[in-house]
């Protein structure tokens, strides 16, 4: 399966992947809507390298969710918890989210993993550690924009293998695409762009 079939995966317009400007509490370069677009793009590269299809739709929804309920861009456990807690009050999300293929069913695994992916390590043995395991992995993947990433404390030897990729995506769109509620549909082209371009050595 291609990256564009994992992308068409989440059956909605580019332009609804990511959360709009005004659903983050936090105003933030570090945390806001370039960062969740950069992680949605990991995601849909460890969903392609990895296999695991049938989590596509509900990490879409996971990556959209993790940090809309920031309220600064220091450490924060409970994050997580407060961005799952808003749903609630988000019914146009969740209107959002049936579109794109997310089920009810699907949305325990969805809370585990948005709420676990600030507060500690998912067990191998929890039954939605893949889940919470990928979307750590996408979000630790972007840690290239802080210059603390370590490859040795990703989950998948797949991501281990982005990191290039990661800086590579974040030093060639950071900045260059103001936020909007078009956003990705405006970092896709550059993303593919980037995949078709070899890394310069």
């Amino acid at each position: 399966m291609s990256l564009e079939d994992v992308r068409a995966l989440a059956t909605v317009p580019d332009k609804e992947l990511v959360p709009p400007p005004e659903l983050f509490w936090h105003k933030s370069l570090l945390h806001g809507q370039a960062h969740v677009a950069r992680v949605l793009v990991h995601a849909f590269r460890l969903v392609e390298a990895t296999g695991f299809i049938r989590e596509m739709p509900r990490l879409w929804a996971a990556v959209y969710l993790h940090d809309i309920a920031r309220r600064h861009d220091g450490r924060s456990a409970r994050h997580g918890a407060d961005a799952w807690a808003r749903l609630a009050d988000l019914p146009d999300v969740r209107a959002l989210f049936a579109r794109g293929g997310v089920r009810d069913e699907d949305y325990p695994a969805i809370q585990a993993a948005v709420t676990c992916h600030s507060a500690g390590e998912p067990e191998p043995t929890d039954s939605f550690w893949q889940l919470t395991a990928l979307l750590k992995d996408a979000d630790g993947l972007d840690r290239v924009r802080l210059g603390d990433l370590d490859p040795a404390r990703l989950r998948h030897p797949e991501a281990r293998e982005m990191v290039r990729f990661a800086e590579r995506l974040y030093r060639e769109t950071d900045g260059r695409i103001p936020p909007s509620r078009d956003y990705f549909a405006r970092l896709w082209p550059k993303v593919v762009r980037i995949l078709d371009t070899p890394t310069p050595e």
